[in-house]
């Protein structure tokens, strides 16, 4: 009968033998981990982003919505935005490259905005608005003297002023359109510029796949108004970052002192 009771099994652990062979990881170990995750991935992008809205960013992404001419490209970087168009005159075979700059800091090198090529051959015509946080240039790179272009591009720059100026009022869906219609480009140049060889379509689908878990915060950064958009960005990684760093504890004594002061009310 003795050796029944030989070496019994631990049933219970006490709290030393917990702790001691503690191996697995808990839920507030594995929510650290994305979080962490989230930050070093998706921090890039989302102040980028959060920027370029801050900074009149719907307003340039209108512009480039109304221009719809034969082909555009953009470049965005963290302080300025850069969109090119071409347009053809309707009246002739003749067209212009419109170079579309949105500067909320330095202003970019040559390197980012290059002088029209072949100079010789190219008039390059520029238009600055200037607004409280934000400039917008408009570059006309053409072979065409000025009062050409404005004869078979007639009004084409002035409207583009007012787009930035003076938005027009649409429906949210449009609203939401025009604010992602530049994402992409932001997503492959500020996030994913060391991958050139991939196109814009693979490097939002590789962001996608990468960044899934902040996706919310993302469609969170979309759908604020313009004024909140940085301030959205700086408490999701002063509350990630503060999530990380406190200890349980400290999460349990918050929580208690919250309860308190609602029994209290």
């Amino acid at each position: 009968m003795s050796g029944l009771y030989e070496n019994p099994p631990h049933l219970i652990p006490d709290q030393t033998t917990r702790d001691r062979h503690a191996t697995s990881m808990t839920r507030r170990n594995w929510r650290q981990v994305v979080i962490i995750y989230t930050l070093l991935v998706c921090s890039p992008l989302f102040f980028a982003y959060g920027n370029f809205r801050a900074h009149g960013g719907d307003a340039f992404s209108a512009v480039v919505r109304s221009v719809q001419g034969e082909s555009g490209r953009g470049w965005s970087a963290l302080s300025c935005t850069v969109w090119e168009e071409t347009v053809r005159s309707s009246k002739s075979s003749t067209y212009a490259e419109l170079n579309l700059l949105l500067v909320y800091g330095e202003m970019p090198g040559e390197r980012l905005y290059p002088p029209p090529n072949p100079p010789s051959y190219y008039h390059r015509y520029r238009t600055t608005v200037q607004q409280s946080c934000s400039t917008l240039y408009v570059d006309v790179d053409t072979h065409l003297t000025e009062p050409d272009f404005d004869r078979l591009y007639p009004k084409l720059v002035e409207h583009i002023v007012n787009q930035f100026t003076t938005p027009p009022r649409v429906a949210l869906g449009e609203a939401l359109r025009t604010r992602m219609e530049l994402l992409p480009y932001v997503v492959h140049n500020v996030v994913l510029s060391f991958l050139d060889f991939l196109s814009i379509r693979d490097a939002c689908i590789l962001a996608t796949v990468l960044g899934a878990p902040g996706l919310p915060i993302l469609a969170l950064l979309v759908l604020v108004p313009f004024w909140l958009a940085l301030p959205v960005f700086w408490l999701w990684v002063v509350l990630s970052i503060v999530y990380v760093v406190l200890p349980p504890r400290a999460w349990g004594r918050m929580r208690a002192m919250v309860g308190r002061s609602r029994h209290r009310a």
